[in-house]
């Protein structure tokens, strides 16, 4: 099986409140499906999680004003994860969501609840998004990507794909360096800036992140999910995109 993360700035656009992008999932999960093997989903929240939680500002104290704003980015999580759901559904592939707040953020839960998923033979897809921090009183965001660590530390699946909106990781941000250089394979030198809206840590905890995988044993692709042909020339001479092992 393979390990999957569907970033928020392919399946949305990013600058413009809950904008899908369905021409654009359907087409990556036309791909995976042609690998033809069991798979797990984690998608970030783009338009629909980013702006609202930067507007509310959460993370942050319990107060009556986030209150609603935790209300409102769970809903449009919810209603982002199961747009994925439908695309799922329409190419004949057993979806279902799994919510991070009903299980308060918890990661070893989420994760055992995935598994379970997994192994009664469906596909599950989870998503970056809010939780209630009881003992700091405060809301907090469970980020994508670490679930998706999580997930590589219990799931162990041959492969995890980072799908993003430019060719994979660069040595600084592309969009706005034309001298940006792409790292076919990750290394220490590279730097990386916080840019826009993007709450839980950018391209820099990216970074971290699949580093901390590739650690487990587990090689990790990160490749522009705008040319999703690509997850199928994986391990050729064509593939375009950064390799972590």
């Amino acid at each position: 099986m393979f390990l999957v993360k569907l970033g928020g700035s392919v399946i949305t656009v990013k600058g413009r409140y809950r904008y899908f992008r369905p021409k654009a999932v359907q087409e990556i999960i036309g791909e995976l499906k042609k690998k033809g093997e069991p798979f797990v989903l984690v998608h970030g929240g783009g338009s629909f999680g980013h702006i609202k939680a930067k507007e509310y500002g959460i993370p942050g104290a319990i107060t009556e004003v986030r209150k609603m704003g935790y209300s409102i980015i769970h809903r449009d999580m919810v209603e982002l994860n199961q747009r994925i759901i439908n695309s799922l559904l329409d190419n004949k592939i057993r979806g279902v969501g799994v919510p991070p707040a009903s299980f308060n953020g918890d990661l070893e839960k989420i994760t055992q609840a995935m598994k379970e998923h997994m192994e009664a033979g469906l596909f599950p897809v989870s998503f970056g998004d809010v939780y209630i921090n009881k003992a700091e009183n405060r809301f907090e965001i469970v980020s994508g990507d670490d679930l998706v660590l999580e997930l590589a530390r219990v799931l162990r699946p041959r492969e995890v794909y980072f799908l993003t909106d430019v060719d994979g990781i660069y040595d600084r941000n592309p969009k706005k360096h034309h001298d940006a250089v792409l790292l076919r394979e990750l290394n220490d030198t590279a730097t990386f800036e916080h840019v826009g809206t993007d709450v839980t840590g950018g391209m820099l905890k990216k970074a971290s992140t699949v580093r901390d995988i590739a650690g487990l044993g587990t090689t990790v692709y990160v490749l522009n999910g705008n040319v999703p042909s690509r997850l199928n020339q994986i391990n050729s001479k064509n593939f375009i995109g950064t390799v972590v092992k």
